[in-house]
């Protein structure tokens, strides 16, 4: 007598090697893109701090606009944020207050000739 075998076939799960390269693939691109334009945040936020801890300096409406401009960089400074934003972005200007007002634009390389621009702005009025 001849056994006979009964063959299970099964379904197959999961992924093959080349959706797993697909997939891998996919995720590093995400993952490229996130350390290009998470220090751009981060820089943006220190700002953001800087200029509400000016707004909270008591006298700050007082200051002379050179004092200001120093308050702020050196402020970013002190947070390693001072990679992109120069003097010049920022602008001080007397009515109703003192509006200050920090406006720049980061442009980071990608992939190839393709950039990822930022464009930040925030301003504040110190009373």
């Amino acid at each position: 007598r001849k056994k006979v075998r009964t063959m299970i076939i099964r379904k197959q799960r999961g992924l093959t090697l080349i959706g797993f390269i697909i997939v891998l693939a996919f995720g590093l691109l995400i993952a490229y893109t996130g350390m290009r334009v998470v220090p751009m945040y981060l820089e943006y936020h220190a700002l953001v701090n800087a200029l509400e801890t000016l707004q909270k300096t008591p006298g700050a409406k007082d200051m002379d606009p050179g004092r200001i401009r120093n308050n702020i960089t050196n402020s970013l400074w002190v947070s390693y944020a001072s990679n992109n934003i120069k003097r010049e972005h920022i602008r001080i200007s007397r009515s109703d207050g003192v509006k200050v007002r920090v406006a720049y634009e980061v442009r980071k390389p990608w992939l190839g000739n393709l950039d990822i621009v930022g464009k930040f702005e925030r301003s504040v009025t110190l009373r």
